[in-house]
């Protein structure tokens, strides 16, 4: 998705919404309208049609990212989830997962 872009709720700069760190189901659940992606910043929900970051119902069922999708991902860009959480685009997630939790995922990854 296209990187800084504002949430539409809080209206601040996400530098990078991470979609591809929800699972597939999910990912394709939000492109229809059926659930909703979390503000890495206000937590809010949002849409995503795979073009715009909308508003949405509130009733509507937040999909969560998943840690093992984001320690998989850092790897494929040559990091740790941890060292790209220090990032300016990773920093938002940093409250999203216990260091316990980031530390055995990213074991996880490396051993892939």
């Amino acid at each position: 998705m296209p990187p800084e872009t504002k949430c539409p709720v809080c209206m601040n700069l996400v530098p990078d919404w991470h979609f591809e760190w929800h699972v597939r189901q999910d990912q394709a659940d939000i492109f229809a309208g059926k659930k909703m992606m979390e503000c890495p910043l206000c937590r809010a929900g949002v849409g995503f049609d795979g073009f715009l970051v909308t508003k949405t119902e509130p009733a509507q069922v937040l999909a969560k990212r998943d840690l093992w999708q984001a320690a998989h991902w850092a790897r494929s860009q040559n990091k740790s989830l941890r060292d790209y959480l220090k990032t300016r685009e990773g920093e938002p997630y940093v409250k999203f997962w216990s260091e316990t939790e980031i530390e055995s995922a990213d074991e996880r990854a490396a051993a892939e």
